[in-house]
């Protein structure tokens, strides 16, 4: 009777501290994600630039892994603020991932923390990756230092039913 008391007190002190160890964790992530920078990413249509609200930025640090990823979703003014948990000197990936029958453009933005303070980046949408979209737009901006310009567009019928 005593052994088994023992064991079922060693295995409730067992998930106690599992559970402490994973509040103790989702704390300390909390605390840096609001302590951390964030980056303003701007989602706009690459056939005619207009900022797309609802659309899902996947964000992920390159030194954690893929199963990490999380979101942002847009506002009405085509942005989303990204904290950049990532440590000094490591890249940040973003990606639009719309909801709305658009697919992201290109391959999305691996950039530094300094690099988008410094000078902004704009993702290439006629890039490997994604869907093919056209560089009309994107050609005719400038970076904006502390922002990413993501793109995305409704597919042609060959970009959804052939070529996919």
């Amino acid at each position: 009777m005593k052994i088994t008391r023992s064991r079922a007190t060693c295995q409730l002190a067992l998930i106690v501290f599992s559970v402490a160890a994973e509040i103790v964790a989702a704390q300390s992530l909390s605390e840096h994600q609001t302590n951390s920078p964030t980056v303003r990413v701007l989602v706009l249509d690459a056939l005619d630039g207009k900022p797309q609200a609802g659309v899902d930025v996947s964000y992920m640090c390159d030194e954690m892994s893929h199963s990490t990823i999380t979101y942002a979703v847009t506002n009405k003014t085509g942005t989303a603020d990204v904290p950049f948990s990532c440590r000094s000197g490591n890249k940040i990936e973003l990606n639009a991932v719309p909801n709305n029958h658009k697919e992201g453009c290109g391959s999305g933005v691996e950039a530094t923390l300094q690099e988008i303070e410094s000078m902004g980046v704009i993702s290439k949408p006629d890039s490997d990756g994604g869907i093919w979209c056209p560089t009309k737009i994107s050609r005719k901006l400038t970076p904006v230092p502390g922002q990413v310009t993501l793109f995305v567009k409704q597919p042609t019928w060959w970009q959804s039913h052939v070529a996919g």
